[in-house]
């Protein structure tokens, strides 16, 4: 079965700093190993550095034809997110967009976050999304309410918000869900395919930060049939990012 993997780290966190950063290499070892088709990575340092973090990505990503990237944006700095977002959006190497909602102060729906993505509608391009909170999870939630025209992929960060995710987006069709390999249950992606459909659910590795196989088990060991795994693996995320 082909993969496409939607969230891979470049790079190491402040928390990790004491872990050999992941390597390039490895990384297309992996590709080669499981059959991924696109690899999409996440700069570490954009968090704290958007313009030097997402730079050192980008040049990155020339390795390997399978390689992306996620263009990490702030909402506490939109001017210069306006900025990155026309200088890399018009390029194939950028899947979209990053937000990390790691406290309510990071919500996408406040002023800030509300004048970036107002920018980034005319890219069309997916805005992948973080939530560590029941408000930042709500934040997602009512940015997709307002940005209809949008794709939105919520990531959650912990297995609370999890199960909470999967019910508050099941009426906002411009929401796909995405689990966290570090907090998915077993059969997460089973219940939240169930109650999304066939379509609204993806799949990441976390490569980087967890091994593979944890990742290939949320679809190899749920309770789907192989070409529901393969919806959820592949064929999702190739509808969702359409021409790239």
């Amino acid at each position: 079965m082909p993969l496409i993997d939607l969230i891979a780290h470049y790079g190491v966190a402040d928390s990790t700093l004491a872990v050999r950063p992941p390597e390039l290499a490895l990384a297309r070892a992996y590709a080669d190993q499981f059959g991924v088709e696109i690899m999409s990575f996440v700069s570490r340092e954009a968090a704290n550095d958007i313009h030097d973090g997402n730079a050192r990505l980008g040049q990155s990503l020339a390795v390997d034809p399978r390689f992306r990237g996620w263009l990490t944006l702030s909402v506490h700095q939109p001017d210069p997110s306006q900025e990155l977002a026309r200088q890399y959006l018009t390029r194939p190497l950028w899947m979209g967009t990053r937000f990390e909602q790691n406290t309510d102060a990071d919500a996408i729906n406040t002023a800030g976050g509300r004048e970036v993505i107002n920018a980034l509608r005319r890219y069309t391009r997916p805005i992948l999304v973080t939530a560590s909170t029941p408000v930042t999870l709500n934040a997602v939630v009512e940015a997709a309410k307002e940005f209809h025209s949008l794709r939105f992929i919520l990531n959650p960060q912990t297995s609370a918000l999890s199960n909470d995710a999967v019910a508050a987006i099941k009426p906002i069709l411009n929401i796909s869900f995405l689990p966290s390999v570090a907090v998915a249950e077993r059969d997460v992606v089973a219940h939240a395919f169930a109650i999304l459909g066939d379509r609204r659910v993806l799949w990441a590795s976390d490569w980087g930060r967890h091994h593979p196989a944890a990742a290939l088990g949320m679809i190899k060991d749920s309770a789907l049939s192989s070409m529901q795994r393969e919806r959820i693996g592949y064929r999702n995320a190739r509808e969702l990012l359409g021409h790239q």
